[in-house]
């Protein structure tokens, strides 16, 4: 992928010893796993969300400390495990995939190897809970025979726990990479937005409360801005320009709305980093974001955690971000996340 040679062993040792000849330098990838960059270790070790390492060697062979192991805590973290392992079409690394037919209560009893958070249920509880959840193994075709099962690819087991270790490092390193931000001068400025669904005002206002606080806690944002009645498909510029939701900002103890916000990011010249939770958070309309962008220079990341809905994060340079309409694409597919809105 770097070197763009044919695969052969014979490739393998003479441009392995290549790389090692960079001395301070490694390849990581950053976009997509496909895309591999060289860039020096000690900004890779200061910004490991960014720039993501590939592993040194197949897990094969390695013996696995049982009681080191690390566990599922969370469902969210429990969801993307089985979407990794469980695949209804071929995925792109498909030589790490087994093809093979399974059933609901296979995937059960194995999940209960890695974490407690089902433990309590029944295989019934949990086949529900993947119907609620719409998990991706479920778009494959039933097979009804004695037990029904689903022809499926298969992440082979020696990865497991590379996966689970990946899966729950998540908040750390991308706190790791939020704190390298602010090192070099970054502002972290958090936005809050609550579509104007049937909440009365107590209820509206307690779940901005939760968005905000998470936005701090876990994001380090100095700066907040709420939209506390707005739809993710209006334009930002079109928002909170009635003083009816005034009362709940005031409230709130925020640094203002969005039309605060957009006035703050055209006054200030240090870099930025806009945090939302969520995509549809900010705009289900990238024209919005390209907008948002191109009229603020100061803007500079944009970041998404997702860790409540899929526990995921995303941290975009801007500049890419524009020209890129596969990460655009993200801010207006609704159907990304299945259990929007959980606050925790």
């Amino acid at each position: 992928m770097f070197f763009y040679v044919d695969y052969t062993e014979e490739n393998v040792e003479i441009y392995k010893k290549k790389i090692e000849e960079f001395e301070d330098t490694e390849l990581c990838w950053n976009i997509t796993e496909g895309d591999p960059i060289l860039v020096m270790k000690n900004r890779i070790r200061g910004d490991p969300l960014t720039y993501q390492k590939y592993p040194d060697e197949s897990p094969e062979g390695k013996k696995v400390d049982k009681r080191e192991r690390v566990e599922l805590v969370t469902f969210a973290q429990v969801k993307q495990f089985i979407n990794e392992v469980y695949c209804p079409s071929q995925p792109k690394n498909d030589e790490i995939y087994l093809k093979g037919t399974i059933s609901t209560r296979e995937i059960y009893n194995l999940v209960n190897t890695y974490t407690t958070v089902f433990r309590e249920r029944t295989s019934q509880s949990f086949a529900a809970w993947c119907r609620s959840n719409k998990l991706n193994f479920l778009l494959a075709k039933e097979k009804k025979s004695q037990n029904v099962t689903r022809e499926l690819y298969i992440l082979e087991d020696i990865y497991y726990d590379d996966l689970i270790n990946s899966i729950c490092t998540y908040l750390p390193k991308y706190q790791e990479s939020l704190k390298n931000l602010k090192k070099n001068g970054y502002e972290i400025i958090g936005y809050a937005r609550k579509s104007p669904t049937g909440e009365d005002i107590t209820c509206r206002t307690r779940l901005l409360k939760s968005m905000i606080s998470n936005l701090k806690e876990r994001s380090f944002a100095t700066k907040i801005f709420v939209s506390p009645c707005s739809w993710a498909s209006t334009p930002l510029e079109s928002r909170d320009l009635q003083p009816n939701s005034q009362a709940i900002v005031d409230d709130l103890g925020v640094d203002g709305n969005t039309q605060d916000l957009l006035t703050y990011l055209k006054s200030v010249s240090h870099d930025v980093c806009l945090v939302a939770i969520d995509f549809a958070g900010i705009t289900t309309r990238s024209e919005d974001i390209i907008k948002l962008v191109e009229t603020n220079p100061s803007l500079k990341k944009i970041a998404i955690e997702t860790f409540t809905q899929c526990n995921e994060v995303f941290i975009f340079n801007t500049e890419k971000l524009v020209g890129d309409n596969d990460l655009l694409q993200k801010f207006e597919d609704r159907n990304l996340f299945h259990s929007k809105i959980k606050i925790n």
